[in-house]
């Protein structure tokens, strides 16, 4: 996936789509409770939930914005095995 033409590659997709459905899976085992939340020390500016994701963005966004893609999609499953 190094070189700049692996977007064109299916396996590309797949490979981060499963990355998601992961992700999705864990959320519904262990909630979404994430570290740092908002509260922790400024030194962890840019790595807490509130934080926005790019400053150069027209419309930034933080983590907290992101987390939650139910209204884009859903798996069929969640089941890991």
């Amino acid at each position: 996936m190094l070189p700049s033409s692996s977007p064109n590659d299916p396996v590309f997709y797949l490979n981060h789509c499963n990355v998601d459905r992961i992700w999705a899976a864990w959320l519904e085992r262990n909630g979404s409770t994430y570290v740092p939340d908002q509260t922790a020390l400024s030194t962890l500016r840019g790595h807490r939930l509130g934080d926005t994701v790019n400053a150069l963005l027209s419309d930034p966004v933080t983590p907290r914005q992101m987390l939650d893609v139910g209204d884009i999609y859903n798996y069929d499953t969640l089941v890991l095995s």
